[in-house]
């Protein structure tokens, strides 16, 4: 096997489109774009410049997902906006009979989602939702918009989807497969 072209010292396992030659991976990772003058098609960049991209999303997922997970212990400061939220998913229960706790949980997880999305974060692709699970996403909605109209400020975007993450989790909690609404149910003992 031949010398890399570039420091003549290693093995040059990667056939560079930039020096028409074998290069060994460590002058590849070093000297790419840098003192070599890589193609856009070339494999290893193309492998390169996804990786770093691969490596920046789940960052800002990360970083998105800590954020939001420091609502847990501080629900005291949210306490307001957390009972709105949970009366108005109780009402929608209430009125429409078809509701359960995963449809609940659906809801909440489609406001993370678009929380990302207006973020800059990766989300998932959003479909429409059924009428009974848009039926709770209006219901937060409506919620949301009239604390804003009755202080005249909105609440920031990420207060909003700490509760929203809240609930959720608590949604999650009070997951019982012998009973498809144990969520709904135990938080309808505080709303009377």
């Amino acid at each position: 096997m031949a010398k890399c072209a570039s420091c003549n010292s290693r093995k040059g396992k990667r056939n560079c489109p930039g020096l028409v030659s074998a290069i060994c991976s460590q002058c590849c990772g070093i000297k790419r774009e840098k003192e070599i003058d890589c193609p856009e098609d070339c494999f290893y960049l193309g492998k390169s410049k996804q990786y770093f991209t691969d490596r920046q999303e789940a960052r800002k997922i990360s970083d998105f997902e800590r954020e939001l997970k420091s609502v847990e212990g501080n629900e005291d400061d949210y306490l307001d906006i957390l009972q709105n939220m949970e009366f108005a998913i109780h009402r929608i229960y209430k009125e429409h009979g078809n509701i359960n706790d995963r449809h609940v949980e659906t809801a909440l997880e489609y406001f993370i989602e678009m929380g990302k999305a207006q973020s800059d974060v990766p989300a998932k692709f959003l479909t429409e939702l059924p009428p009974n699970i848009q039926a709770i996403v209006d219901a937060v909605d409506d919620i949301l918009s009239f604390r804003d109209s009755l202080t005249g400020e909105k609440e920031g975007m990420m207060t909003k989807l700490k509760c929203i993450y809240r609930i959720l989790d608590s949604v999650k909690t009070h997951f019982n497969s012998g009973d498809d609404c144990s969520y709904l149910n135990f938080v309808g003992q505080f709303l009377k």
